[in-house]
């Protein structure tokens, strides 16, 4: 893969992403996509407390994927 050297102030404007961009030129020329890397979303805080995670670790049920596509009308 390629890489490409990005320089202030273009750094400080990707930094802040989380989620995928489109980039374009000044006159909307699409140049490409730019994924975050999962390194920029690490201090996201977790909506769930420890003890709702543990519950929903422990939680049993759900259907077979073949009743699942059943239900969807998958063959």
């Amino acid at each position: 893969m390629t890489q490409i050297v990005i320089h202030q102030p273009l750094i400080g404007q990707l930094d802040v992403l989380l989620e995928p961009a489109e980039l374009v030129d000044e006159q909307g020329r699409r140049l490409g996509h730019f994924l975050p890397s999962l390194e920029s979303a690490a201090d996201l805080a977790c909506p769930f407390s420890t003890e709702e995670l543990s519950i929903m670790r422990a939680e049993k049920g759900g259907r077979p994927l073949g009743e699942i596509w059943s239900s969807l009308g998958v063959k």
